[in-house]
């Protein structure tokens, strides 16, 4: 009906089998009145990224000025011709302490050869308690902080981060499935998710127990930016009406 009337129209909730479930039951009735494009179902997570993004990806932005030290991503100025709408399905969840007041933090993942060589000297020297000036003195962390010589103070906080999480990981609770690590989100299994260098050494852990592929470990060897941090309570201030139900 709001779409109908002219809006965009976002539906969020807390669950992506819910979206998925609810926008499958009446694709066919948007099909039919020629709305689909102008109904948009999502996570309130995804409610988050799409705020994020209208004007270029921050994830890309971010990655491209420490990889080349430029901006070439394209920036856009995204207006819509409708007044948005949303719609949120369960809105005591989008209340709840794990939502409203809490924090979005997109964050970017930084491969390179002198970022593998790194997390490999301090994965193969874990037994040894190493301490930050320790690592800074090895050749691997001298050839990453070169590598990155512009954003090097980067570097040295994601080491620090680093041997905090080396000691924590073996706690934290993971699933491996199809050659991957993913965390519980809700009622199914994020594989998106991480949980900073954690989920780096559970796929170094993993391997060694053969669970985990060379080829899956390589791929989750990285240095992680965060972009940013947002707060959940400032998307609904995008739009120009809100409409909540709750069973």
């Amino acid at each position: 009906i709001f779409a109908l009337l002219g809006f965009e129209v976002s539906c969020a909730c807390y669950s992506q089998y819910l979206c998925d479930r609810d926008y499958e039951a009446f694709k066919s009735l948007f099909d039919l009145l020629g709305l689909t494009q102008n109904i948009h179902y999502g996570t309130f997570n995804k409610l988050c990224e799409s705020a994020l993004n209208q004007n270029g990806e921050v994830r890309k932005i971010v990655e491209s000025l420490i990889m080349n030290g430029i901006q070439d991503a394209v920036l856009m100025n995204k207006e819509f011709g409708r007044a948005r709408i949303l719609l949120i399905d369960e809105v005591d969840v989008f209340f709840s302490k794990n939502f409203y007041g809490e924090l979005y933090t997109p964050s970017v993942n930084i491969r390179d050869p002198t970022v593998t060589q790194l997390l490999d000297y301090i994965w193969e020297n874990r037994d040894k308690r190493l301490k930050l000036a320790t690592v800074k003195t090895s050749p691997q962390y001298q050839a990453c902080f070169a590598r990155f010589k512009d954003y090097g103070f980067l570097v040295e906080e994601a080491v620090k981060d680093m041997l905090f999480d080396l000691r924590e990981y073996p706690s934290h609770q993971y699933i491996v499935k199809e050659d991957k690590i993913g965390y519980v989100d809700g009622d199914s299994v994020s594989f998106q998710a991480v949980n900073r260098y954690q989920t780096v050494f559970a796929y170094y852990a993993e391997h060694e127990k053969k669970r985990i592929s060379k080829k899956s470990l390589d791929e989750n060897k990285w240095i992680r930016i965060v972009c940013g941090n947002f707060s959940y309570a400032e998307i609904p201030k995008q739009f120009s009406f809100i409409m909540g139900v709750t069973g």
